[in-house]
Formats: C-alpha cells, sequence, structure tokens
C-alpha cells in the first residue's frame, strides 16, 4: 500500500471518528434541553388504566396484565405533552404471546388535544385505528406475525416505518426509546436505531400510553421499570 492510501484511509478514519463524536455530543447537549420527569411505580400506576386486566407494583417493577376474555390492556398519561416527547423505561413480557406498544400524541381527531374515552370502552384497537390519532409503535410484536413498525393513526394501514426482523423474547429486559421532535419519530431497543423516520403531516400534541394484547387466546402480561419522561 502506497503512501497515499495510507493517507486516505487515515483521513477517512479520522473524518467518522468527528461525525461519531459529534452525533454523541449533540445527542448529549439535546437531552439537556428536555425537562426530565421520573415516573416512580407509584405514579405510573395511577395512570388511566382502559381494558381488562390488572396493574400492580412488584417492589420496583410494575405488573400490567389481561384477565380473561381480554380485548387489549392499556395505561395512559394523565398529562398531554407537546411535539417534544422522548419517553424511556425497561421492558420485560411475561409471556411470548405478549404484543407491546407504545402510543404517543394521543388524541381526539384533527387539532384538539383532548381525548375523550367512551364509557363502554372494553379495551379493544379499533376505537385506536378508526376514531382516535396517535403514533403507533409496536416493537414486541412476532406473535402477531409482523416486524416492529410505526404507524399513523387513525386509518394507517401502511406503517410509516417497519424494521427489518423480530428479536425480542419473553423472559428479558430490553431498554425502551421512543421519541419524538416535531415531525421527527424515533425508536430504539437497548440502544439500537429500530425506527428513524419522519411524518410530513405532523398530529397535534397528545398524551402516552402503553398497550398489551395477547395472541391466539394467550393472554399479555409485562414488567415495567425505569420509566422516564423527557420533555418540552
Amino acid at each position: 500500500m502506497n503512501v497515499t492510501n495510507k493517507t486516505e484511509i487515515f483521513n477517512k478514519i479520522l473524518f467518522l471518528a468527528f461525525i461519531l463524536s459529534t452525533t454523541i455530543s449533540i445527542s448529549q447537549t439535546t437531552l439537556k434541553e428536555y425537562k426530565k420527569q421520573d415516573i416512580t411505580t407509584s405514579q405510573l400506576k395511577t395512570w388511566q388504566l382502559l381494558g381488562k386486566g390488572a396493574v400492580s407494583k412488584w417492589g420496583t417493577q410494575l405488573s400490567l396484565q389481561e384477565s380473561e376474555k381480554s380485548k387489549g390492556i392499556m395505561l395512559i398519561s394523565p398529562k398531554t405533552y407537546g411535539d417534544d416527547v422522548i419517553i424511556t423505561y425497561k421492558v420485560l413480557a411475561l409471556t411470548p404471546a405478549t404484543v407491546i406498544v407504545n402510543m404517543l400524541s394521543v388524541s381526539d381527531k384533527g387539532m384538539d388535544t383532548h381525548l375523550n374515552i367512551p364509557k363502554d370502552y372494553d379495551g379493544s384497537i379499533g376505537l385506536w385505528s378508526k376514531q382516535k390519532q396517535s403514533y403507533f409503535f409496536a416493537f414486541k410484536n412476532a406473535s402477531h406475525n409482523v416486524t416492529p413498525f410505526v404507524k399513523k393513526l387513525p386509518n394507517g394501514i401502511n406503517p410509516l416505518q417497519s424494521y427489518k426482523n423480530n428479536f425480542m423474547t419473553a423472559g428479558v429486559y430490553y431498554e425502551v426509546e421512543v421519541g419524538r421532535r416535531g415531525n421527527k419519530l424515533w425508536l430504539k431497543i437497548d440502544g439500537k436505531n429500530i425506527i428513524d423516520t419522519k411524518d410530513e403531516l405532523p398530529l397535534s400534541n397528545g398524551k402516552i400510553a402503553i398497550r398489551l394484547r395477547g395472541t391466539a387466546g394467550f393472554k399479555a402480561g409485562c414488567l415495567i421499570k425505569e420509566f422516564t419522561i423527557y420533555s418540552k
């Protein structure tokens, strides 16, 4: 290898190192601009519970489980958040059949940031897929025979973006990060970028939700800990 080639390779390595260091620096600086809210297990337990099931404390963990004849179980935040919001937490699926979803910007249709839930709501997905709006991040969903994706609801037939394969298994804690910054949407699992996309017609503000659903008659359940919200 001649001197010129060695110099070109060295310069490329330096450039890559610069890019990586800049990205890390920007990420850390950006995060400092947000208000950090650590949600304790006791606080998370007070979020609105929808559907048939139970929520309970297991020390520093929160247990969320479907009951018999469930059509899905959800926790919804008491607060509404703007278009700059990030959630991070650790989650463990208790059964292989468990599908785990996060929802951002959950609200009634249009620019109205209120969220009205029918009194007879049974936990089924139809309310969210047809009548309410949100960004719907499904990431542990192999039992539904699909890979991780984000959809814009309602009527989100095609995902905004999908990931190539499934990798989350039951009985293992994973670190999840779901975020929105204006029209940018992303999902990270254990620090790895799974979803990184944009919505050119972004939704208005809304609430945060966690949704579980079982598969083929098997119930869903999970444990959650270290839940944090970053917002502006």
